[in-house]
C-alpha cells in the first residue's frame, strides 16, 4: 500500500542529488544558434587546450603562442601577452556549433574594468628581432567582429613600436586603424551571405611595415579599440590570432628607392626579381643566401615564404597557409574520431615538374569552421564529418585556352564542368561549383567560413572562402591577392578589381560568363564573385589538367 510513495519519493531524492551537476552542464544555445559563448571556466572540460609542446611544434613565426591557445598561469590571458581594458580570454565560440579555438574578446558594450569607458588592448613584445637584411615585417591578426561591434570614433587598430637597446630605447611607432576595412567588409558582405550574421565572419586584417632604424631589436605590437559603443550582446571583436613575420621587401618600395636615387627612372623590373630563380609560368624562388640557388625538392610551411608569384608584384600566397590542425571532433584518414588536436605540418606540399605545380594536400581547413555533423541543426541538419584526406592535384604552369570552352550558366548547363573539385585554395582546400546534389545552391548550408563537408567527409567552398588565413587581408584597396587556382591553371583572385571596386561591378574590365577577365599585370584570370552566380568560376576558360579528372564527388 505503501511502495507507490516510496518509489516516488526514492525518485525525487535522486533527482535532487542531480541537480548540481545537470546545472553545470551546457544548455542548448539560447536565441539562436550564435548566442553568446559562454565563459571560459564554463568550457575547460569540453574544449581542452593544447599542451605547450604541442604548440611548439606548430608555432614557426616571431610570436611562439601566435594562436593565443595557451594559457598564462591564472587562466587570465594568452601566454606572453599583456592586456588592459575591457577583454576576456575564454573559448571564441559555443563548443555544440563552432570549432574555433581559445582568444581574446574586446567589449564594447561592457564596461568590464569599471574605469568608466569601453577599451581595451592586447600586446606582445618581439624581442631579439632577427638581423638578416630584412626590416620588412606583416603584423597580422585573424579576428570576427561580432555584428554589433561598435566604435563611436571609429576606433579599432593595429600599432608596432621599435625599441633599440632590448626594448629601453624607444625609438619610434607607427599605428593603422583598422575599422574603415570593417566597415567595407560589412558594405559589401565578401561573403555574399545574407541575413542579420552576414557580416559576422572570419577574416584577416594586416598591417606591412618597414622598421625606421637598424639599430631596433624589438618590437611591440598592439591591437586595440576605443570608444566602445555597442550594445550588452553581440558586441564582441574575437582575436583568435596574432602573427608577426618577416616579409621581402616589397617590389614596389624597391622600385621606389631606385627611382629616388635616380639608379633607373623606369626599371623594368624590380631589382629583387632578378635574384630570384624561375620556376616556370609566375612562379619564382628566392634562394636568399644560398650560392648554389638549389631549387628544393619541395615547398611547405617551412618554406613557403620564399614561394613568389609574379602579378604586378610579388606575391607569397602560400605563406602561412600549409599547416593545419586536426581538430578534435574531425575524422583522420582512417576515420577515427580525433578526442585531441593534432598539429598536421605537411597539409600541404608542393612540387614543381616542367609543366605543372604539384599540390599534395590533406585538405584540413585552417581557420574555424562550424561543428559537423551539424547535430544542433545550426545549418542543415548535415550528418557529414569533415575527414582528413590525401589528394594530389595538377596546375598547368602554362595555362592554354580552350576553344570548346563552355560556361555554366545554370543548373541545366552544370555539365560544363566535373562534379567535385573544380580547384583548389591556397590552403589546400578545395573548390566545388555553386551547386549540392539536390541541384539547389548550396548557399544557406554553409558555415562563416562559406564551406561545409561533402557526403565523402571533404571540406570544401562553394564561394568566396573568406576565412583562410594570411595573406588574405583583403579590405578593397586595391586589387585583391591570389587566392587559388582552377584545374586548368588560371588563378582565382579575391572579389575586388581595384579600390573600392568589386570585378563583378567593374565597367571598365567587366567580368565575362565564366568569371573571368585579362589585365597586363595578371594576363587571364578569375576573380570571385560574392552574391553572384556562379561565385568561383563559371567553368573552365582553359584546358583542365586531365589528371583532376578522376577526382569525383
Amino acid at each position: 500500500m505503501y511502495r507507490t510513495p516510496l518509489v516516488i519519493t526514492a525518485i525525487l531524492i535522486a533527482l535532487a542529488s542531480l541537480l548540481p551537476a545537470l546545472a553545470q552542464r551546457p544548455g542548448p544555445p539560447p536565441g539562436g544558434p550564435f548566442h553568446r559563448p559562454p565563459a571560459a571556466r564554463e568550457v575547460d572540460n569540453t574544449v581542452p587546450r593544447r599542451s605547450a609542446s604541442e604548440d611548439r611544434k606548430a608555432q614557426q613565426g616571431l610570436i611562439h603562442n601566435a594562436d593565443l591557445e595557451i594559457a598564462s598561469a591564472g587562466d587570465k590571458l594568452p601566454l606572453g601577452f599583456e592586456a588592459e581594458g575591457d577583454f576576456r580570454y575564454s573559448y571564441l565560440g559555443n563548443p555544440a556549433t563552432d570549432r574555433t579555438g581559445w582568444g581574446v574578446r574586446f567589449a564594447s558594450g561592457e564596461d568590464l574594468d569599471g574605469d568608466g569607458s569601453r577599451q581595451a588592448r592586447l600586446t606582445y613584445t618581439v624581442r631579439n628581432l632577427p638581423s638578416d637584411a630584412s626590416r620588412w615585417y606583416r603584423f597580422r591578426i585573424r579576428a570576427l567582429a561580432q555584428e554589433k561591434f561598435s566604435s563611436a570614433k571609429k576606433q579599432l587598430y593595429l600599432k608596432a613600436e621599435f625599441f633599440a637597446d632590448d626594448g629601453r630605447n624607444s625609438l619610434d611607432s607607427i599605428s593603422q586603424n583598422i575599422y574603415g576595412s570593417l566597415e567595407q567588409l560589412r558594405r559589401d558582405v565578401p561573403s555574399g551571405a545574407t541575413g542579420d550574421l552576414a557580416t559576422a565572419i572570419w577574416r584577416g586584417y594586416a598591417m606591412e611595415f618597414r622598421t625606421p632604424f637598424p639599430e631596433i631589436d624589438t618590437l611591440r605590437l598592439t591591437i586595440g579599440f576605443r570608444d566602445g559603443d555597442g550594445p550588452a550582446q553581440r558586441a564582441e571583436f574575437l582575436i583568435d590570432e596574432v602573427d608577426l613575420e618577416q616579409i621581402p621587401e616589397p617590389a614596389e618600395y624597391v622600385a621606389a628607392v631606385a627611382e629616388r636615387s635616380s639608379q633607373r627612372s623606369t626599371p623594368r623590373q624590380p631589382p629583387a626579381l632578378a635574384k630570384l630563380v624561375p620556376l616556370g609560368g609566375r612562379w619564382y624562388y628566392d634562394p636568399r643566401e644560398d650560392a648554389s640557388r638549389k631549387i628544393p625538392k619541395q615547398f611547405d610551411h617551412t618554406n613557403a615564404d620564399r614561394l613568389h608569384y609574379l602579378t604586378d608584384r610579388l606575391e607569397t600566397p602560400f605563406a602561412d597557409n600549409m599547416s593545419a590542425w586536426l581538430r578534435r571532433g574531425y575524422l583522420d584518414l582512417g576515420g577515427n574520431k580525433l578526442e585531441q588536436d593534432r598539429f598536421v605540418p605537411d597539409n600541404l606540399v608542393i612540387t614543381f615538374t616542367a609543366t605543372q605545380m604539384v599540390l599534395r594536400s590533406h585538405n584540413i581547413p585552417n581557420h574555424p569552421t562550424a561543428v559537423f555533423p551539424d547535430a544542433a541543426r545550426v545549418l542543415d541538419g548535415s550528418p557529414n564529418f569533415i575527414r582528413e584526406q590525401i589528394s594530389t592535384y595538377y596546375v598547368p604552369l602554362e595555362p592554354r585556352e580552350n576553344p570548346k570552352r563552355k560556361a555554366m550558366l545554370g543548373y541545366t548547363t552544370r555539365d560544363a564542368m566535373p562534379p567535385g573539385p573544380i580547384g583548389v585554395a591556397v590552403n589546400g582546400v578545395v573548390f566545388f561549383d555553386p551547386y549540392d546534389a539536390e541541384a539547389v545552391e548550396a548557399f544557406w548550408r554553409l558555415d562563416r567560413c562559406c564551406g561545409h563537408p561533402s557526403p565523402m567527409q571533404q571540406y570544401h567552398y562553394h564561394k568566396y572562402p573568406v576565412c583562410v588565413k594570411s595573406p588574405w587581408s583583403d579590405d578593397g584597396t586595391g586589387h585583391s591577392p591570389l587566392i587559388g587556382f582552377a584545374f586548368d591553371g588560371y588563378p582565382v583572385f579575391g572579389p575586388y578589381e581595384a579600390k573600392g571596386v568589386m570585378a563583378k561591378d567593374s565597367t571598365e574590365n567587366p567580368l565575362n560568363e565564366f568569371n573571368l577577365h585579362t589585365d597586363p599585370a595578371r594576363g587571364p584570370h578569375y576573380h570571385v564573385t560574392p552574391g553572384k552566380f556562379p561565385h568561383i568560376l563559371g567553368g573552365y576558360w582553359g584546358i583542365a589538367d586531365p589528371m583532376n579528372a578522376r577526382r569525383g564527388r
